[in-house]
């Protein structure tokens, strides 16, 4: 079999799930960092306000004051009973964690963020530094610099290709990010973020750059309730089309603010989450988030997301 061209998550997917999934997915695929935001419908270019942030707009972590630690464990698809090639089943797992460090109070904020995708055979990860500087009271700017690894495990299906035989199966790439916060008043926040700007090439067998991707998120809050809703542009797809895609999400803190309930939609699926907060000055926070799939991906019982949060 000659192969000019890999993708190398198209390549997990056709191996995993060959009769599954009806769409064509990229490399390191949108699937959204994070419990929280997720809840919300990935709706969170606005918000921005927690350790979530440096993937979403790390202009909005200036609204941190303390210390943030969050982590995040992630099954994909629950129930798809994904079969490889050589007729065992296999899971995928997402997973993040975040670490946001304000250096000096509503001024300068740094944070060193990792996700992981994994499978039986391939995996990716993706690491963040990232900074947030406030440039005047009611702005502030971000930025994110990513490196990006992918691995392919060398197996029967590499070997039998002999362009894979050949290839180095694994792959780093560089690519930045950066982003605007603005508070316009107590109740309105505006976040921009322009994501990988610089050319990411994250193809094995032939180059493949990550699409520029644009968003604009507009956050509204009114007592203990949260309404956001996300607008983003990728510059392309596989198809060489433009992706335009809306995000919509709602949260409301219950109990004291001891218990949120959140809810979203976006063009890929529809997702329900909750928290719970515990100790003094909200020291931990569980979160989880559930998220379907609509008109992609079918036989699934969605995907399952929890997370821890402590601030100190």
């Amino acid at each position: 079999m000659k192969t000019s061209y890999c993708t190398p998550f198209l390549l997990l997917l056709t191996l995993l799930l060959f009769n599954t999934f009806p769409l064509v997915f990229a490399s390191f695929p949108d699937l959204g960092a994070g419990v929280r935001p997720m809840g919300m419908g990935g709706g969170y270019i606005g918000v921005a306000n927690d350790a979530n942030a440096p993937l979403w707009n790390p202009a909005g972590m200036i609204q941190l004051t303390r210390r943030e630690l969050t982590a995040t464990y992630s099954t994909l698809y629950a129930g798809l009973n994904a079969q490889l090639f050589t007729g065992e089943t296999d899971s995928l797992g997402y997973h993040f964690v975040s670490y946001v460090q304000p250096i000096r109070l509503h001024t300068d904020v740094v944070a060193i963020s990792a996700l992981f995708f994994d499978s039986a055979f391939y995996d990716e990860q993706t690491f963040v530094l990232s900074y947030a500087k406030r440039i005047t009271p009611h702005i502030s700017s971000g930025i994110g610099v990513k490196a990006l690894r992918l691995s392919i495990t060398s197996n029967a299906y590499t070997r039998a290709d002999p362009d894979l035989a050949r290839a180095d199966l694994t792959h780093t790439s560089t690519t930045l990010d950066l982003s605007l916060f603005y508070a316009v008043s107590d109740r309105v926040q505006i976040g921009i973020i322009g994501e990988n700007l610089l050319p990411s090439d994250v193809g094995i067998l032939q180059t493949d750059d990550l699409p520029v991707k644009w968003g604009v998120g507009i956050a509204h809050r009114s007592a203990n309730r949260l309404e956001v809703i996300d607008f983003v542009l990728r510059a392309r797809r596989l198809n060489g089309d433009r992706d335009f895609s809306v995000r919509l999400g709602v949260e409301q803190w219950l109990f004291q603010q001891r218990v949120g309930i959140r809810a979203g939609y976006n063009n890929r699926s529809v997702t329900v989450g909750a928290s719970y907060r515990y100790g003094g000055n909200d020291l931990l926070q569980l979160d989880y988030a559930f998220i379907y799939p609509i008109n992609t991906i079918v036989d699934t019982l969605g995907s399952h997301r929890i997370g821890l949060s402590a601030r100190f």
